[in-house]
């Protein structure tokens, strides 16, 4: 059995609720940088390179040497990893207590040069050049015979958990199907093929005035049951299981929409922390065609309290059809 008197992570399964759980003791060493601006020199920002691990991925550099200036995306492992690809050793079950070594993968995608640029502030080409980042280490994760699930995930303020100022993405590949993702997959397959949970969800958003931006190819709404205020969910037009399958029309259209909306936000919220992440189906090779991939933002003016940890209800404050309105008149577009 692994300890983690050496402080290496471990995945371990909670008996009750069949919920996985990392523990990672060297996640507590990371440095936070976010806010008082006497930190020292950003690791994220060209010319100290030399601060991060060996860059796995580029975009932009032309004939500069890995590792040095130039680059216009770049994705580095990250240094304080919740999971790693050269654990060793197997799972293990002492009565109810069920684990394992946390064998993965976890990578850091600079969003770009730019310390001070977010996303909701991104140009279109810009934002292009990022989600071909996202497609491209999605695609490469998902290749890996080990993984079984890619999350990617955007944290905007240290009180939505980002711990640097610089903007960056992690890219998460998981050695299994989170709880989350299998309820997911329940619930569409049950009415696949004759609908889609969230393609009807879509249709339905648009009769009740709850679509916040719309291009060719993407819809941004307010989920029907939104868990929280503000809390906006963007669905390909176009039914595909994963990223991966996206073209590049798909990552344009993504690149128009995503950061109208949260520049909508910003402007309504103040620059509110955010939780943004992607939903895509399993990467285990098996066929997943009823699932339908998304993305979420989560704006953090509200907090999970007891009731919520204690049955899963989430109490919201907000009212979808509203928030559509107010996010909408903060696009400057009509209401």
């Amino acid at each position: 059995m692994v300890s983690l008197d050496g402080g290496e992570p471990e995945l371990r399964r909670d008996a009750l609720t069949g919920i996985w759980s990392i523990l990672a003791p060297g996640r507590s060493d990371r440095p936070h940088t976010t806010g008082d601006g006497d930190d020292g020199p950003c690791p994220f920002c060209p010319g100290n390179e030399s601060l991060t691990p060996p860059e796995i991925w580029a975009l932009g550099r032309k004939e500069s040497r890995p590792d040095t200036p130039g680059w216009e995306v770049r994705v580095i492992p990250n240094l304080y990893a919740a999971l790693k690809p050269d654990l060793q050793g197997g799972g293990w079950k002492r009565g109810a207590r069920i684990g394992r070594p946390a064998r993965g993968y976890h990578e850091v995608i600079i969003n770009s040069p730019q310390h001070d640029l977010p996303l909701a502030d991104m140009r279109p080409d810009q934002a292009r050049q990022l989600f071909q980042a996202y497609r491209a280490r999605y695609s490469e994760l998902a290749s890996y015979p080990q993984v079984q699930q890619v999350i990617i995930i955007e944290n905007h303020g240290s009180q939505a958990g980002a711990s640097i100022d610089h903007p960056h993405t992690q890219v998460f590949g998981l050695p299994l199907i989170p709880e989350m993702t299998r309820n997911e997959l329940r619930n569409t397959v049950q009415s696949w093929p004759a609908s889609c949970p969230l393609c009807e969800d879509l249709i339905e958003a648009r009769e009740d005035g709850r679509v916040i931006a719309e291009t060719g190819s993407w819809s941004a709404f307010t989920p029907y049951a939104s868990r929280f205020s503000y809390e906006v969910r963007l669905v390909p037009i176009s039914h595909k299981p994963a990223l991966n399958l996206a073209d590049d029309d798909e990552l344009s259209g993504l690149a128009e929409t995503l950061p109208q909306v949260l520049s909508g936000l910003s402007r309504l919220l103040d620059d509110p922390p955010y939780n943004l992440f992607f939903h895509c189906a399993p990467a285990d090779g098996k066929d997943y065609r009823h699932y339908h991939w998304h993305l979420e933002i989560i704006p953090r003016g509200e907090k999970a309290a007891g009731f919520e940890f204690s049955s899963g209800i989430y109490i919201n404050t907000g009212v979808p059809e509203e928030s559509t309105r107010q996010i909408r008149e903060a696009m400057g577009r009509q209401a």
